[in-house]
């Protein structure tokens, strides 16, 4: 069997149907979507069939097969004359000798006439046959021309200006186009086709003289690719590269690029769960850039830095330091990156709709949620879309809103779907799911729920334990008990090992509710939990959580009789979700307070 070389303009349509067909077959036997052109076997046999046709073509038929070979699938014919450099009469009858053997055919007629091989698999051996020199000499080649035909719209054509200079082994010009590349994807979140061109780029730079200048454009290369790789939630390898350029700032003794590199330790810590590094990184990040009076990584650390804080429950100091980035940018800069995967005038506002989404505040919540998706309208950013999707859809399930917050995370699914971002499956999928089972549809939530879980369990611990802690709430709505605690524990082990105190509250009391259920005479252990996670509440300031622990601790009351208690408990939890018009919590809340009234009165009756 013969294993292809990569033509990365092989058609995947083309693999399936060959592969379905049997006539290819991949490493692992069945076409998957993705299969790459060097994954696939050929039998010897129709490989040597096809590579004896085209050796029995005239020279000039078979050096034009070739040459439209390494241009790609798709060879407009203006290019393919500026290379073969051929009389005008002597090209077309070549190529239409070229097309009555069925080897090539015509697919586009305007604006310019355009070729195809009348099977890919001829592109390939095509390609194939050629020796490295002539192939490399021929892509130099395309190159040149290609550059002077497209001069004024190289933008629509960076891709092949990257591929040819890069297989033409025009290294300074493969860095070149393959950096525009790359920046080109990013700008559409398409984020793998970014990280073939950075890739690509890092791998024209090695064959660059070694000097400062290649060592500082190998750091910031690789510091690109990270914004690229953690969309993909490709976390290991995202961490290497950051080794690699820590490494080389230290050997050039770069401050500024150091600090860029500890803005990024911030946000891989704080994904890892580890919250004492992410801290101490941001810190000493935060100082260096002040030191620099470098504004963009002020921007990064302030950023990330209040992402930790929010992770660890201080919601305070994560809305002081989201707040005091929205403030810095201006409009004119309202649409920069500042070389991360997003820009920060999105990101600080769905941090902010996340931390009023705790504290209660649910007016700033939508507010900040409307205008990070206003943003992200406006410059067609998908990743800051879902982001502000999933941070609206929690605040509405907080609010009690569940109709609302399926609506818009489901919208944000979708779009995360689209675009691809791994990375934000889980973000918006957990909460779709937790509204869903809190909306009665509980074997579609329970599903989502798994499948959001199940996707993380080995990459990441940052927002676990809330994943976990919803699930255990499927279960406990399905009747599932046991499965319920065993989630929820696993979850306030999550909380607890990484720091993540606003969730361990939460967490607290679904451990109260289920023992509840699991064994409500064990009154102490369950007020036990309750008072616990209104404790915690109190100190962060939590006032959706405080309501709800505080009607839940009226409602246990209730049940064992403590009517003076429980009307204390369920006052203040009415005057809280009054204050925050929650008007779902609200009403339970009278329901549980009026019944109290009625059976005091039937008592009084009675007596």
């Amino acid at each position: 069997m013969h294993r292809t070389e990569g033509n990365p303009f092989f058609a995947e349509e083309s693999v399936r149907s060959l592969v379905e067909a049997g006539v290819l077959v991949g490493e692992k036997g069945a076409y998957r979507p993705g299969l790459r052109i060097d994954e696939i076997q050929i039998p010897n046999t129709i490989q040597n069939v096809l590579a004896d046709r085209i050796d029995r073509l005239p020279l000039e038929e078979k050096r034009l097969l070739q040459i439209a070979a390494v241009i790609g699938v798709i060879v407009p014919r203006p290019l393919l004359r500026a290379v073969a450099e051929l009389p005008e009469d002597e090209l077309y009858a070549c190529l239409a000798k070229l097309q009555s053997a069925e080897f090539i055919h015509e697919t586009n007629l305007f604006p310019e006439v355009e070729y195809s091989f009348k099977h890919a698999l001829t592109t390939e051996v095509a390609y194939g046959a050629l020796l490295h020199e002539r192939r490399t000499f021929l892509h130099g080649c395309i190159l040149k021309a290609l550059e002077e035909m497209e001069r004024n719209v190289s933008h629509d054509h960076l891709e092949k200006l990257a591929h040819h200079a890069f297989q033409g082994e025009i290294w300074d010009k493969a860095l070149g186009y393959s950096k525009e590349a790359a920046s080109k994807a990013m700008s559409r979140s398409a984020y793998r086709g970014a990280v073939i061109y950075f890739d690509q780029a890092l791998a024209s730079l090695d064959h660059l003289p070694k000097s400062r200048q290649v060592s500082e454009q190998a750091i910031d290369l690789r510091l690109d690719l990270r914004n690229a790789l953690f969309p993909l939630e490709e976390l290991d390898r995202l961490r290497e590269n950051l080794r690699a350029a820590e490494s080389l700032s230290e050997a050039l003794g770069d401050q500024r690029r150091l600090g860029r590199i500890s803005s990024y330790m911030v946000h891989y810590y704080t994904l890892m769960g580890d919250r004492e590094k992410a801290t101490e990184s941001g810190r000493r990040g935060l100082a260096l850039a002040q030191t620099l009076a470098d504004f963009a990584l002020q921007i990064q650390l302030n950023y990330y830095l209040g992402r930790a804080y929010y992770y660890m429950g201080d919601y305070g100091k994560a809305i002081e330091f989201h707040k005091r980035n929205i403030e810095s940018l201006s409009s004119s800069n309202v649409r920069e990156c500042f070389d991360m995967e997003c820009p920060p005038s999105i990101l600080c506002r769905v941090f902010l709709v996340m931390c009023f989404a705790e504290t209660g505040e649910f007016a700033a919540a939508i507010e900040y949620g409307i205008d990070a998706i206003r943003i992200a309208h406006e410059i067609d950013h998908a990743f800051g879309s879902v982001y502000a999707d999933s941070a609206i859809g929690l605040t509405y399930i907080r609010k009690e809103d569940v109709s609302a917050a399926i609506e818009v995370l489901e919208r944000g699914l979708e779009r995360c779907r689209v675009a691809d971002v791994p990375v934000q499956f889980p973000l918006v999928a957990s909460p779709l799911g937790l509204a869903y089972v809190l909306s009665g549809r509980i074997t579609e939530g329970t599903a989502l729920l798994e499948q959001a879980v199940g996707q993380t369990a080995s990459k990441r611990s940052s927002g676990q334990a809330f994943r976990l802690s919803w699930l255990s709430e499927a279960y406990l709505r399905a009747g599932r008990v046991e499965e319920a605690a065993a989630h929820a524990e696993r979850a306030l082990e999550f909380s607890r090992n990484h720091q993540e105190r606003g969730r361990e509250a939460w967490i607290l009391r679904q451990l109260g509710k289920i023992h509840a259920r699991r064994n409500p005479s064990d009154v102490d252990r369950i007020e036990r939990f309750y008072r616990q996670a209104l404790k915690q509440a109190e100190e962060l300031k939590m006032r959706t959580l405080i309501a709800h622990s505080h009607f839940s601790i009226g409602d246990l009351y209730t049940q064992i009789g403590q009517s003076d208690m429980a009307r204390k408990e369920l006052s203040t939890a009415i005057d809280l979700y009054r204050l925050m018009e929650m008007k779902v919590g609200l009403r339970e809340a009278e329901i549980a307070l009026a019944k109290i009234a009625r059976t005091a009165l039937n008592e009084i009756v009675t007596h």
